[in-house]
């Protein structure tokens, strides 16, 4: 899934960026999600004293809401990116303000202050209002969403710049590429890099859990491996090859 992030402060134009290209991508036959970062304290889509609020008192979670119109999911508490991304189908990903993964980046500002606030090595453009005034900034282009022209040139550089999403496993725990996730990301935008320079998806183990693949490093690849061999070798008509297990876990 090809993703990419729009961040900025409030009133930046980031909404305004985002849609459009979501239309556009959609316009193109592409199947398009989206994520909404809402950063208020105590936001919450379901209202106190709904039904649907009493049942997730009560217990149930997720709660369904369904009606002629649409199927809503009601979950408790926040996933990750990893927890979101297993349960959505789609060939684009788009963010709006969520800061904090390190992706592909557009950043939207008002004014010079507000867009080096958010300027990091994965951006790859500047939009929104920051339009008015600029149309390019410390070498990067600047595009103004509300204008059709500057929608298809900035679509045309998300398409380029943008690649399916990295397992963005802990810092600590990987390199296995020689970088951190976040620094593999900005190299494969500046062009020093590729997609498949990232090592994970490389290695000879793999393991999912309901559907989704978990990002192993090879330290936990080679446990995993060597435990499973282990007692492999002492079944009966055991034989080299690929080797596969599943575990129904029942527990909570």
């Amino acid at each position: 899934m090809f993703t990419f992030q729009i961040t900025g402060y409030t009133k930046s134009g980031k909404t305004t960026a985002a849609t459009n290209l979501i239309a556009a991508l959609k316009q193109e036959g592409g199947r398009v999600a989206s994520i909404k970062c809402i950063h208020a304290e105590d936001f919450r889509m379901d209202r106190p004293e709904t039904n649907t609020w009493l049942h997730s008192q009560a217990g149930a979670d997720p709660v369904v809401a369904l009606s002629d119109r649409e199927t809503d999911f009601l979950h408790k508490g926040k996933f990750d990116l990893a927890g979101i991304v297993s349960r959505i189908s789609a060939d684009w990903l788009v963010l709006e303000g969520c800061s904090e993964y390190p992706l592909p980046r557009i950043v939207c500002g008002k004014d010079e202050k507000e867009v080096d606030d958010f300027l990091d090595g994965r951006t790859f453009a500047i939009a929104g209002v920051f339009a008015n005034d600029h149309r390019e900034y410390r070498g990067l282009p600047v595009f103004d969403p509300r204008r059709e022209e500057d929608t298809s040139r900035l679509l045309a550089l998300v398409k380029e710049k943008v690649f399916p999403l990295l397992p963005y496993v802990d810092d600590d725990c990987c390199r296995r590429c020689g970088l951190t996730c976040g620094e593999l990301a900005a190299a494969i935008i500046r062009g020093e890099k590729t997609y498949e320079d990232c090592r994970i998806g490389q290695h000879r183990v793999r393991l999912s859990i309901e559907g989704l693949e978990i990002p192993m490093v090879d330290f936990v690849g080679t446990v995993l491996r060597n435990n499973v061999l282990s007692v492999a070798k002492e079944l009966k008509g055991f034989r080299p090859g690929k080797i596969t297990v599943t575990v129904e876990d029942e527990e909570e």
